[in-house]
């Protein structure tokens, strides 16, 4: 893994072990399974509040050599007579592997009392089409647009993303590019019938802002007392605000009750890992965890924003539930399948995303609301083929989850078009899981069950370079010795007597199939 991904991806990169053979790591949770036997052992943590947690296995010939799991007490001092408690760890097992993951996140969801929505958050971002680059004339461009085309697109959140702000840190305060400041995207969002929405990632600051300046004792420091510089943002250096010190909670306070004041209701709060990175230094309460200073700085926040819509992003994904209404369980989606250079398992990548939203589908509805990231299908600045943007498309149907898309509408042709309005016709919480989920890296036939009208469909896909023949087990599905199945893109019906069937897929390219 890329040092960079591995720094906000993990609990402890130091410890982190990907070349020694047989030898795995997992953050949360970890599921092993026989694969002769089906049977499946769940060794996993149901409250994330405090500590920062994750397991190791080692495996040799007869079996597990060495089993670990570790709950980080961060080498936090205790006095005599004070007590420390691990996070509350269970084990659980059953013949069905990822059964055990949606039984687990239940236990977690109910222990950390998790947050949900009355409604699946639909919208539009401006990230993935203009990216930093997004102006004040952009917006605007794409509120016009959909104000005109309302029911073709029932969107309610209109959310701006990275590209507005002066400096990470000066939030408040807006670029060049738009001229007017937030309050005025805000009016003219709600103005237009939608529901504003914004992206921080509250916790860094540039070295330029003027919050640096103004409140240096508000960042995490090292032994020295020097600032530590966690990363490079654009060429600037990034600082990180110390959630333990009661000014940084005050700052939240204040810097969410304007934004909610002006009338934003969805905040995207983004690279949320780098308030526990507690690499070198200290926090301000020198008895707080990594966890705890994340969770303290995200509670002034909700505590500001009240029962508004909270998204979690580049976050340990533990350590939100309770406090974020839903949370990215992905990297980010990408107008191209996946770059040219060498690139890690974490890394912006359409197959990597494929692969991380069905593996954590067991999440959805019990953890949060997840987010899958946008639905991109345009035609224009997009490197996608058509197969692979169907791929994605067909992808994000399954899964559920939140709905947002980020196209240029100007130049959104029809038939394109008509893929997003698929998503946005029946938005929901389903139940979806990988029938492969032991037998591949990345999951090739999707599950997925309609509670609420007993629709089963099963996505077929290949992430494969080139063609190959996927192979479903439709006993895994359903009882019977006759299926009935439907391309949903062509129509086409037919029916087999068998319980095994192979079709051949295109690389990159996926087959929607409704089981009846």
């Amino acid at each position: 893994m890329h040092p960079e991904y591995l720094k906000l991806s993990v609990t402890d990169p130091t410890s982190y072990d990907s070349n020694t053979p047989n030898r795995f790591s997992a953050e949360h949770v970890m599921v092993l399974n026989d694969r002769d036997t089906a049977y499946s052992l769940l060794i996993g943590f149901i409250s994330s509040a405090d500590q920062l947690t994750r397991l190791a296995v080692e495996l040799d010939e007869s079996g597990v050599k060495l089993l670990s799991a570790f709950s980080s007490g961060d080498g936090v001092e205790v006095d005599p007579g004070e007590t420390v408690i691990s996070e509350e760890l269970v084990i659980m097992e059953s013949n069905d592997g990822y059964a055990l993951l949606e039984s687990f996140a239940e236990l977690w969801g109910k222990r950390m009392r998790a947050l949900l929505w009355a409604q699946i958050p639909t919208g539009w971002c401006s990230w993935y089409y203009y990216f930093e680059l997004v102006t004040e004339a952009d917006i605007l461009e794409n509120i016009r647009f959909l104000s005109s085309h309302r029911e073709e697109f029932p969107l309610k959140f209109i959310q701006l993303d990275d590209g507005y702000q002066a400096a990470l840190g000066d939030w408040l305060l807006t670029n060049e590019k738009f001229p007017h400041g937030l309050e005025y995207i805000a009016e003219s969002i709600k103005a237009a019938g939608f529901t504003p929405g914004i992206w921080l990632a509250p916790f860094m600051v540039e070295e330029t802002a003027q919050l640096l300046t103004a409140h240096p004792d508000w960042l995490l420091k090292d032994t020295d007392g020097e600032i530590i510089w966690a990363t490079v943002w654009r060429n600037n250096r990034i600082a990180v605000l110390d959630g333990t010190h009661p000014g940084v909670q005050e700052y939240f306070l204040s810097l969410f009750s304007t934004l909610a004041g002006w009338g934003f209701e969805y905040v995207k709060l983004d690279f949320l890992s780098w308030a526990c990175i507690g690499s070198g230094g200290h926090y301000y309460d020198r008895k707080a965890t990594r966890a705890q200073a994340l969770r303290r700085g995200l509670a002034a926040i909700r505590k500001a924003m009240g029962k508004r819509f909270i998204l979690g992003c580049t976050a340990p994904l533990g350590q939100v539930v309770g406090l974020v209404n839903g949370e990215r369980i992905g990297p980010d989606v990408t107008p191209y399948w996946q770059p040219e250079r060498e690139f890690s398992k974490e890394a912006p990548a359409m197959p990597n995303v494929c692969r991380n939203i069905i593996n954590r589908s067991y999440m959805n509805g019990r953890l949060w609301i997840s987010d899958p990231d946008t639905h991109i299908c345009r035609s224009d600045n997009n490197k996608l083929s058509e197969n692979e943007v169907l791929l994605w498309t067909y992808a994000l149907y399954l899964t559920g989850g939140m709905v947002l898309l980020s196209d240029r509408f100007a130049s959104l042709s029809p038939e394109r078009a008509e893929l997003s309005k698929l998503l946005l016709k029946n938005p929901g919480i389903f139940e979806t899981r990988p029938l492969d989920f032991f037998e591949r890296e990345y999951p090739s036939v999707w599950l997925r069950r309609d509670k609420t009208n007993g629709e089963i469909l099963v996505g077929l896909f290949n992430f494969a370079a080139n063609t190959q023949k996927i192979t479903v087990d439709l006993r895994k599905i359903e009882n019977g010795t006759s299926f009935r199945l439907e391309d949903v893109q062509t129509g086409q019906q037919f029916k087999t007597e068998e319980p095994e069937f192979t079709l051949p897929l295109p690389a990159h390219s996926c087959k929607l199939l409704k089981l009846s």
